[in-house]
């Protein structure tokens, strides 16, 4: 049994479901002995073999992903684990943010941020894998992952990349039944994975490099209709081809070694893979850019051959031998006197005689070379001028609309947006969409006009296309403040509870990513106005929180208050008759008329915006009615005032 929303297992009381992993469910829980979220793996308990070998998995795996978090701040904290309610649990640091799935929904990062990456998730798994650890007495070196795939990748509201689910992943390494590839994903396993099921630090490596491939091409190395073809076609030890532009060809070359199907071409460390990636970062040469894997392997084979050939002739000179004893010492004599003939016989058997074909070829290479380079020169200054020439247009505002930008934009790049020949046009092309974007954000907040569906729609596109170009926590901000407000509009209109719980974590997410801006507090804002998550004193809060960072309450947000606090003045005035004749009545009726006042002066500030006029005369009549029966309740007069004196 799955436990269901709002459960309590233990002292977690349950949020929503966050994925399934094997035979666990994560949930979002908040510990209500800290009142923290936390992230909640859950597996109900079973007398199955299967069940009883995950649950000790996952209880070791929680106690090793512990002593890991100490030394890498990339893997998740683990807080608690035990046994509640029927199930076994690991409670755990609530990592927000995308998974790296998700980003690559929308097609291909660029290089930069793939091989940031890369870099982050490898020195993660070089911590691992010479981690020391003792478990029950016995010392273990190095633990592996075991399922490095981009859903396992998260990159948190921060912009930092965290590695998930290494509980069951450490497991792995201590319990032989469960070494087996059931675990891991067929597209991320290795050719020899796939032939012994077994994982391995070689393994994960193999993991990381599929997973870069897909994030600099926006597709995985191999491809089949079935499962049982694409395990046929890693198997067959057949590269997989190589990453076409944009790849920037030093990272090409990584990618090569890093997917090379023998395991000794490979990186050997994942240190040395991070490396390289680092290396090829700051713009130096790359170890893998100065192998020749084609070469070697061509080598290897060379050398069996040859080794071959040697074993057959010893072999044909060991048989003759014997019958041809007689025959060499008879020429022998003829052929001792000549010095020159002798050193003439020696010397042919390793003449080489294919040198001038060697140097031809490679002239025909210097000259292939030569060719691409004036190719590639010629190429680079066209697309260093096109760059140009669209840099003009926008900065003389011959080109304006922001769609047609972005076409010429990726027309221009192909795909390569990180290139440096486009430099100047990268940036103009940005600044361009985020004013886009911002003009949407500007208009919500300064002009107290109501923002459609379609213009939020618009400043989340033109906002996501800049953070393709530059991936900042700034632009990441905006994003996830446009689609706050986007969950926030249908979860309104459609009463969709976990669309506006949605809007929530958006609009805490864009303030984490922009913390002087005081755009995601009028979210919040807003969203606590709504009907399904209405709190005024939130609200009120959320609109203080935006004052502090340079905002001024305009009509709309008055307004917005005036509304709450009629709203919540009408409740206090109608509840007070539960409680009619009791003295918590005259409290409750004076709250009200506070709030009623509240509201009325509000209303009277923002006149004539929206139907303030209706509103007041609508308010000044409640107040009369609160007065009144204030007054009642003071001089003892109606029907209440009548039972006071008969009970005095």
């Amino acid at each position: 049994m799955i436990a269901p929303a709002s459960r309590k297992i233990g002292k977690y009381e349950i949020r929503n479901k966050l994925g399934r992993g094997g035979m666990a469910d994560v949930y979002l829980a908040q510990d209500t002995g800290s009142n923290g979220l936390v992230a909640l793996k859950l597996i109900e308990h079973s007398g199955d073999s299967d069940t009883r070998d995950s649950i000790e998995a996952e209880r070791r795996g929680a106690e090793l992903q512990a002593q890991l978090a100490e030394v890498d701040s990339r893997v998740v904290r683990i807080y608690d684990c035990g046994d509640a309610d029927g199930f076994f649990y690991v409670s755990m640091e609530y990592v927000d943010g995308q998974d790296l799935a998700e980003w690559l929904r929308r097609g291909p990062v660029i290089p930069e941020f793939a091989a940031d990456t890369a870099i982050a998730v490898a020195q993660t798994l070089e911590h691992a894998h010479t981690l020391e650890v003792s478990i029950g007495g016995k010392d273990f070196h190095g633990i592996v992952h075991g399922d490095i795939k981009p859903k396992n990748i998260r990159i948190d509201s921060r912009g930092e990349v965290r590695v998930l689910d290494f509980g069951i992943a450490k497991a792995l390494s201590l319990s032989r039944r469960l070494t087996r590839n059931d675990f891991g994903s067929v597209h991320y396993a290795s050719p020899e994975r796939l032939d012994t099921g077994e994982v391995s630090a070689d393994s994960d490596l193999w993991s990381l490099s599929v997973m870069l491939y897909e994030m600099v091409t926006g597709a995985q190395p191999y491809h089949a209709e079935t499962t049982e073809r694409l395990e046929r076609m890693i198997r067959s030890r057949i590269p997989p081809p190589p990453a076409q532009d944009p790849c920037p060809e030093a990272l090409r070359a990584i990618l090569n070694k890093a997917l090379a199907p023998e395991p000794d071409l490979r990186y050997e460390t994942a240190r040395g893979f991070a490396d390289d990636l680092a290396a090829y970062r700051a713009g130096k040469p790359v170890a893998a850019a100065a192998e020749d894997l084609e070469a070697t392997r061509r080598t290897r084979r060379a050398e069996v051959d040859k080794t071959r050939r040697a074993e057959a002739d010893e072999t044909r000179r060991t048989v003759k031998s014997e019958g041809d004893a007689d025959e060499t010492r008879r020429t022998t004599p003829a052929v001792a006197g000549s010095t020159a003939v002798a050193k003439t016989l020696v010397a042919k058997p390793v003449r080489r005689t294919y040198h001038p074909a060697v140097r031809r070829t490679i002239n025909i290479a210097l000259l292939g070379l030569l060719i691409y380079s004036c190719i590639w020169g010629v190429m680079g200054y066209l697309t260093y001028r096109r760059g140009q020439q669209l840099e003009s247009l926008i900065a003389t505002e011959q080109l304006t609309d922001t769609g047609e930008i972005w076409t010429k934009w990726t027309e221009l790049s192909k795909g390569n947006p990180s290139s440096v020949l486009l430099r100047g046009p990268r940036k103009a092309v940005t600044q361009k969409l985020l004013a886009a974007a911002d003009q949407v954000f500007n208009s919500y907040r300064n002009n107290n006009t109501i923002v459609s569906v379609s213009q939020w729609q618009l400043a989340k596109e033109m906002s996501a296309h800049a953070l393709t170009l530059d991936p900042a926590e700034p632009v990441r901000g905006r994003v996830r403040l446009a689609e706050g407000h986007l969950a926030r509009i249908s979860g309104t209109s459609k009463r969709n509870a976990s669309q506006l719980t949605e809007a929530l974590e958006k609009f805490n997410q864009a303030q984490q990513l922009m913390p002087n801006s005081p755009d995601p507090q009028l979210g919040l804002a807003r969203l606590y106005f709504s009907p399904g998550l209405w709190d005024l004193d939130k609200a009120n809060a959320a609109l203080h929180e935006a004052e502090k960072r340079g905002y001024s309450l305009g009509k709309r947000e008055q307004a917005q208050l005036a509304d709450g606090y009629r709203d919540r003045a009408d409740r206090l005035f109608w509840d007070s008759r539960n409680v009619r004749g009791q003295d918590l009545e005259k409290t409750q009726i004076e709250r009200a008329r506070t709030d009623y006042q509240r509201a009325l002066d509000l209303y009277r500030s923002v006149v004539p915006y929206g139907d303030a006029s209706t509103r007041i005369v609508s308010i000044q009549k409640s107040l009369e009615s609160v007065n009144f029966r204030l007054q009642e309740i003071e001089h003892g007069t109606g029907l209440t005032g009548f039972l006071r004196r008969i009970w005095r």
